[in-house]
């Protein structure tokens, strides 16, 4: 189930990335595929060809890209899917985008060639943020999220810090919302009522993103609070909340320049905004000229950062540490699924070790004793790690309140013990026969019975 639900989280992002490119072959505000040109040439033959060949190239990478998508549902193995996964994933985001930015370089060098600029003079802006009410965000909804989140801290205090986490996103949410928006007038032309439209449509379609931020923040907490009861449910709620929010963002960033193509299909006759030399790629902005960090994106509701600011150099950096360090996490989980397990013991103590978890129990300390065939149901995790092929950490469950478990789950058999203080180990290497030994051997040298 969760290979499933893994492997269609890529399919999405696969769909979002092709969706996406599909639109910027659409005239939005005078650009098409990050250019800006005037409207004579938006039926240009040679433009359409090169919009053609973005468009059949875009449709060939995103083919080629979808077998791996699909076949890696079939995986079988949980940590093999994952580093599989981590692959993919790095292929759905970069190789789309290199084909936008070789077909951008084309019509730019088309446009360069054509001549398709206006006179420095005629290069004008009419900027009207200051007569624009833009409305403020409604606190309320991000209030409440904030509450539900924190109602959960409260249901499951030993996983607090993710939940005060979640509360931290809401705030953060409801703070990008209202001060993080730069009121710049989406100026396109002299028509100063489309100007209004335009930047009032972005500020609305900016404000339903992060209230959807908010809640996905609600949905991540309550679905770590399911893990304790389901994890494989748990996890997949989190896919889900993921995907949930993707598909509103998606959702509305294409109504966005839905609308932003119908409200300016008749501009740029006379004169518009040229801003390609600021847009490296048609994609980053970089404009040495502009104090601000955070601008709005050229078309779509969504912001982007300036490369030619500290701030925005430092943020995007973050940012793609973030999405390494999100791809190394997946990978890392694959990798330790499968990693050692080391179980033997001492002249005094029996213990067991995976990666930087170690459990030691004196031979004096062990009241019960008993080799089992398979795991307990019903257990919940408190603070533990783990996936198909192993079991890591902290547990609750079966009468037992304080379990520890270091264990390949699909590998039996198990040694279950109790100490003389009332907690409760379940180890296992992942040599059964190395398990029994070490049973036979703990047996014999402990005063307690054996099962």
């Amino acid at each position: 189930m969760f290979g499933l639900i893994f492997w269609s989280s890529l399919w999405v992002v696969l769909l979002c990335e092709w969706l996406l490119q599909r639109n910027y072959c659409k005239f939005k505000k005078n650009i098409v595929l990050g250019t800006t040109l005037p409207f004579e040439a938006h039926d240009d033959t040679q433009v359409q060809q090169i919009l053609m060949q973005f468009k059949k190239k875009t449709d060939l990478v995103c083919l080629f890209l979808a077998i791996p998508n699909i076949a890696g549902a079939f995986i079988p193995d949980m940590s093999i899917s994952l580093i599989c996964g981590s692959v993919v994933l790095v292929l759905d985001l970069v190789l789309p985008i290199a084909v936008f930015a070789l077909s951008n370089q084309k019509l730019k060098k088309l446009k360069k060639e054509r001549a398709w600029y206006l006179p420095s003079a005629s290069k004008i802006r009419v900027d009207v943020s200051t007569i624009i009410s833009y409305p403020k965000p409604k606190m309320v909804w991000y209030l409440l999220a904030a509450i539900l989140c924190a109602v959960l801290i409260v249901l499951q205090p030993a996983m607090w810090w993710i939940h005060t986490l979640c509360v931290g996103i809401v705030v953060l949410s409801y703070c990008v919302a209202a001060f993080c928006y730069r009121r710049k007038s989406e100026t396109v032309d002299n028509n100063q009522e489309l100007t209004k439209k335009l930047s009032l449509l972005r500020y609305r379609m900016w404000n339903r993103i992060w209230i959807a931020s908010a809640y996905c923040a609600v949905f991540t907490s309550l679905s770590i609070w399911i893990m304790d009861f389901s994890v494989p449910v748990g996890l997949s709620s989190i896919i889900l909340s993921a995907l949930a929010l993707g598909g509103v963002v998606i959702a509305t960033e294409m109504q966005t320049c839905k609308l932003q193509e119908r409200l300016t299909a008749e501009s740029g006759k006379e004169w518009f905004i040229d801003e390609d030399d600021y847009w490296l790629g048609g994609l980053f902005y970089y404009n040495p000229n502009d104090s601000h960090v955070m601008v709005n994106a050229r078309i779509g509701a969504g912001s982007t950062f300036n490369l030619a600011s500290k701030g925005g150099k430092i943020i995007t950096i973050f940012s793609m540490a973030i999405l390494v360090g999100t791809i190394a996490f997946l990978v890392s989980i694959g990798l330790e699924d499968k990693s050692n397990i080391t179980m033997d013991i001492t002249e005094n103590t029996v213990y067991c070790e995976n990666g930087n978890t170690r459990y030691e129990i004196p031979f004096e300390e062990i009241d019960q004793l008993e080799l089992i065939e398979e795991m307990p149901k019903n257990l919940w995790r408190t603070n533990a790690l783990g996936g198909q092929h192993l079991l890591k950490g902290s547990f609750t469950g079966n009468g037992m309140s304080d379990l520890k478990i270091i264990a390949d789950p699909t590998n039996p058999p198990y040694l279950k013990m109790k100490t003389t203080s009332g907690k409760y180990y379940i180890l296992g290497s992942r040599d059964p026969n190395t398990t029994r030994m070490i049973f036979m051997d703990v047996c014999g040298r402990i005063s307690v019975g054996c099962q």
